[in-house]
């Protein structure tokens, strides 16, 4: 069912609302902070109402579909929506609108705000430009502008290891970049279209020609997706960058190479050629050998923040697993698990945040007695945990419900070991931090930090709001699971349109 004009100009919309927030928030710099914080704040609330009303329509059936330049004869900068992407965008604009209000209180003091706030809402429009690309030349350019255009907020802190760490991740962002681009250009070659929609190849096409194909999209996004070995960028990246920015770096940029996975499987491939081809046994290894080796790398971080991060890359794994598979129920639960990780790992890193700020410390053993000075922090810290280890009714569980389904239904019951052993190593990295804040007894306030000075036991309303918020959402998501508008419903409807 197509969709008036009327309500086409939405999808548009909630691209180009942040992307003007953020030209706006470039010349700032000598605007009263209030003034920013509400145009910001607006500016967010609009892009998630949008991409909350697009959800809806192509819930509904509409076909939310947009040509807006016309590049060549043959090829069109397009935006079409599905439920995927739907998803993928609404997820994205409410993890960004939490991480902005949560940014008033944690960058307060800091260095070149303009800048942060700038490439902050730039880096959402360019996530909601993937999420709603019509075809693969669309989808490179919002791609690429998302990739290099975060490094400022990668290095935002300008200290040696920030600077360090942007050198690494532009660095590994071109070369995956690099390899996209040669896979989508080939792509059009060989299919003589580029449109997101019915699997662009068929059996007609060489099978050496295929896996070329395949294996440059499967490497371009697996740099993105943190697929091990291709994830050196991520474990520097995360610490290095603000607590905010970490949070949808880690929620939703990272799962940006899923996505385009995802793409690739359903969109351009498709099911059937896929399984014939033979090459996602390699992929659920892959996939499955990345939720093993980071989540037992995590264990092993002493740096809050980078325990983090692996532990980012091990759930990327669960969702790549969840593709590779090639099963409906599979794939249901790695498109839900991208949604309820996104708050799942964004209220874990404003717990870090809040523990750097207000007590001066980030390593896990520092964090003896927190509960005591941080009572609220402690306490959404262990929950999360609770949720990312896939305990029910949580968020984490529903997803790693669907992907144990999928597993038992497509017989390959060996990745049943990979869940359950990813979920127990997770324990094992998440829950000693919860025990350290609530059975041992707190160390020495130290002496100059924020906690010293203003003897509070707890950050201002402006990031407690946002923490409890995603805390909400991610309870919230494990027990709303039945409605038509609940993630895993429109999970449900996007892998079932990819698996007919």
């Amino acid at each position: 069912m197509g969709a008036g004009a009327e309500v086409l100009w939405m999808v548009p919309a909630a691209v180009f609302a942040p992307l003007a927030g953020g030209v706006a928030a470039a010349f700032s710099g000598s605007w009263p902070e209030a003034r920013r914080r509400a145009l910001l704040a607006v500016v967010s609330v609009v892009t998630l109402v949008l991409a909350g009303s697009v959800l809806a329509r192509v819930t509904a059936g509409d076909d939310m579909s947009v040509r807006l330049v016309k590049m060549t004869p043959q090829v069109w900068i397009h935006l079409r929506v599905d439920a995927l992407g739907a998803l993928y965008g609404a997820a994205a604009a409410g993890l960004w609108l939490l991480a902005l209000v949560y940014s008033f209180g944690y960058m307060a003091d800091e260095h070149r705000l303009s800048r942060y706030y700038a490439f902050f809402m730039l880096s959402l429009a360019w996530t909601v430009g993937v999420a709603y690309s019509g075809n693969l030349l669309t989808f490179l350019v919002f791609y690429e502008l998302f990739s290099i255009l975060t490094y400022p907020l990668v290095v935002h802190e300008e200290t040696p290891e920030a600077l360090a760490a942007g050198t690494k991740y532009i660095v590994y962002i071109l070369i995956g970049g690099s390899l996209v681009l040669l896979a989508i250009v080939y792509t059009y070659f060989l299919a003589g279209g580029q449109d997101i929609g019915a699997p662009l190849f068929d059996a007609s096409v060489p099978r050496s020609q295929l896996l070329v194909v395949f294996w440059c999209f499967l490497a371009g996004f697996g740099v993105k997706a943190a697929l091990v070995p291709l994830h050196g960028w991520v474990p520097d990246a995360h610490p290095a960058a603000p607590a905010p920015f970490s949070a949808v770096l880690s929620g939703m940029m990272v799962a940006t190479g899923t996505f385009g996975i995802m793409r690739v499987v359903f969109n351009v491939f498709g099911v059937r050629l896929l399984a014939e081809l033979g090459v996602m046994r390699v992929v659920a290894g892959l996939a499955a050998f990345t939720v093993v080796f980071a989540a037992v790398l995590a264990m092993h971080q002493d740096d809050i923040k980078r325990r983090l991060a692996y532990s980012t890359i091990s759930q990327m794994g669960y969702v790549t697993l969840g593709i590779a598979l090639l099963d409906p129920l599979a794939a249901t639960g790695a498109i839900v698990h991208v949604a309820n990780h996104a708050f799942m790992k964004g209220a874990l890193f404003f717990c870090a945040g809040l523990i750097i700020k207000r007590m001066g410390v980030r390593s896990v053993s520092e964090l003896a007695g927190a509960a005591k000075r941080m009572p609220v922090t402690a306490a959404a810290f262990a929950l999360t945990s609770l949720a990312m280890i896939g305990t029910p009714p949580l968020a984490g569980f529903v997803s790693k419900w669907y992907l144990g389904l999928g597993i038992l239904e497509s017989g390959q019951v060996a990745y049943i070991a990979v869940l359950i052993g990813g979920a127990l190593l997770a324990g094992v990295y998440l829950l000693p931090i919860v025990y350290r804040m609530y059975f041992r007894e707190p160390a020495p306030i130290a002496a100059g930090s924020p906690l010293a000075e203003s003897g509070s036991s707890e950050a201002p309303a402006t990031m407690l709001m946002p923490l409890a918020a995603a805390v909400l959402l991610t309870v919230a998501l494990g027990l709303c699971t039945t409605p038509s508008w609940s993630p895993l419903q429109i999970a449900k409807a996007a892998a079932e349109g990819f698996f007919r």
